[in-house]
């Protein structure tokens, strides 16, 4: 008679062998991305000649790669594997594989700011998707375990299985979290951390730092760390706008796409020279400076770097060259970090350089607990206070923006994720398109139920009692648009209260013109169940559902396919 586990024993059982198998592929990877990003370090200070020449083939092999056999030229590895994990059940293939692994080592000889870690979550993500498949995982549970694979890779890198735990239930996300991964996420962090460090030693990226004393918490201490916090939000959006104007442009010019690595070359090339032989590459080199030797660069020189290599990472990651965001946030941060203390004449510099390292990795990855335990884990509990000051700042001030494309606001519903899916199903189908650009009057609910200003919510009560939806429009006597209002604040309300006294303006407001995609892709990014629509004189048209929305798509693709 066959035994059959439990079915949480039994996933905790998979997440041991994806940990295992992960620690080890990820941990050979990780040395030979480390060896090559040096020897690209050597060769910059000891042959110019060779080293220009190594970039612009490089770069052009990596650009010919992503092009050649995924059709872009964006090369987030991170992006993709947060991308898979809600369009395809987190399936990463043998051709992604290759390219985000070879690719990410390419890129780094080319000097790309790229990281090892985005590489590491994909080969952690192809583990835990392909052996949880055969282990007879699917749906849900399936595209859960590639999400703790990308842990495991995390802590194979960074020798971290606690940060890399949060990061996996907080990077799908902006503003909330995967709870639903903690137990197997633990599992396969720690199994993986421990393989790694058994089989190629202790930390690989930031080997020479030290632990240090923990400051006193001050109001002097409490204002620079929200002042690191102010300008590591302002360098992320500025990383932000140069990603996204340089995927537009590079998409927009597809044809041409071996200008791209070409142009991305002579700008790593120029950085090198220009400004100082740390801005290309992941940053491990940067980071190792900026804590053993603080005082061998001047302010001028560190925020230099700091700037290069931020413009350097967008162009990277949409210009032809592919690898992880990870490595690059910290060396960026603790340059930021290092720029703070010595302008403000810090005599110990170590827990205003994490603030920096943490406030820039919070803005940019929208993932708040990991930001604070990656400097617990490397560090200790020296920066604390500071980390999670600065990160809390950051993070709030670029709450919308993300340097990972594909995360969404926050963890949606099946008719939500159906959309997701079934829209970046169809995005990559020609001959979606021109159903994707049909106007939203397609869709468009016109017989929708309203409630006028002067109604009482005891009025409106009675009507909806009758015809009952989640939200109502509320209209003025001219039938304009005024606000909505859901069912359950009505519910709860004073009944003689007025209607309009509850309204406020919908996530979702387009024009009954609009593209359907247009107003699809808002319900996405900003989580709505809804759209309203209204005509140019603000007069309400009507409204789209998301049942709507699955219904239309699902035509599309049903018609597409055939």
């Amino acid at each position: 008679m066959r035994v059959r586990l439990p079915s949480d024993v039994y996933t905790l059982a998979v997440s041991f062998i994806i940990g295992l198998t992960s620690g080890v592929a990820v941990a050979f990877f990780t040395d030979v991305f480390v060896w090559t990003n040096r020897l690209r370090y050597d060769i910059i200070r000891s042959n110019p000649p060779l080293f220009v020449a190594m970039s612009f083939a490089c770069a052009l092999c990596t650009a010919f790669m992503l092009k050649r056999l995924l059709g872009t030229l964006h090369g987030s590895s991170t992006s993709y594997v947060v991308k898979s994990y809600h369009t395809r059940l987190g399936y990463i293939g043998h051709k992604e594989l290759l390219v985000y692994t070879v690719g990410a080592v390419s890129s780094v000889l080319a000097g790309a700011v790229v990281g090892p870690e985005g590489p590491g979550i994909a080969l952690g993500a192809f583990f835990g998707y392909w052996i949880s498949k055969k282990m007879g995982l699917k749906g849900e549970e399936l595209k859960r375990m590639a999400l703790v694979g990308g842990a495991a890779g995390i802590a194979s890198v960074f020798r971290a299985p606690i940060t890399a735990m949060a990061f996996a239930m907080e990077v799908p996300y902006k503003k909330s979290i995967e709870g639903g991964i903690f137990l197997q996420a633990l599992v396969a962090t720690l199994t993986s951390y421990l393989v790694t460090v058994a089989l190629a030693g202790p930390q690989r990226l930031l080997l020479e730092a030290r632990p240090f004393k923990p400051p006193l918490p001050s109001p002097w201490l409490l204002t620079t760390s929200i002042a690191i916090g102010v300008g590591a939000a302002l360098l992320t959006y500025l990383m932000y706008v140069i990603k996204h104007k340089s995927g537009e442009l590079a998409d927009k010019h597809q044809g041409k796409w071996f200008i791209f690595p070409l142009a991305l070359s002579a700008l790593i090339v120029a950085g090198a020279y220009a400004v100082s032989p740390l801005v290309p590459g992941a940053g491990d080199l940067l980071t190792e400076r900026v804590f053993n030797e603080p005082n061998s660069m001047t302010p001028e020189t560190i925020i230099r770097i700091a700037v290069a290599k931020a413009v350097l990472l967008g162009l990277s990651l949409t210009w032809g060259t592919t690898g992880g965001i990870f490595m690059p946030l910290v060396a960026i941060g603790s340059a930021l970090g290092l720029f703070y203390a010595q302008l403000f004449g810090v005599s110990h510099v170590e827990p205003i350089v994490m603030a920096g390292v943490s406030s820039l990795f919070a803005a940019g990855m929208k993932t708040l607990l990991t930001s604070i335990l990656i400097g617990v884990e490397f560090l200790g509990f020296g920066a604390f206070f500071t980390s999670t000051v600065a990160a809390s700042v950051s993070y709030l001030l670029t709450l919308n923006i993300s340097l990972i494309a594909g995360q969404l606001p926050e963890s949606p519903d099946i008719k939500k994720r159906s959309i997701v899916e079934i829209y970046e199903k169809l995005k990559q189908k020609k001959r979606a398109y021109a159903a994707l650009q049909r106007s939203v009057e397609v869709v468009t609910n016109k017989n929708v139920m309203r409630f006028t200003k002067y109604m009482t919510v005891a009025e409106a009560l009675d009507i909806a009692s009758k015809e009952t939806h989640t939200y109502y429009p509320v209209v003025d006597e001219n039938d304009r648009l005024l606000g909505e209002v859901s069912l359950e604040e009505l519910i709860v309300e004073d009944p003689h209260k007025k209607v309009i006294e509850l309204a406020y303006m919908p996530g979702v407001v387009v024009y009954k013109g609009v593209p359907i995609r247009y107003a699809v892709e808002l319900m996405i990014d900003r989580n709505q169940d809804h759209a309203v629509v209204i005509d140019k004189g603000m007069k309400l048209y009507g409204m789209v559902s998301k049942a709507d929305v699955v219904r239309y798509l699902l035509k599309v693709l049903k018609s597409v396919e055939e």
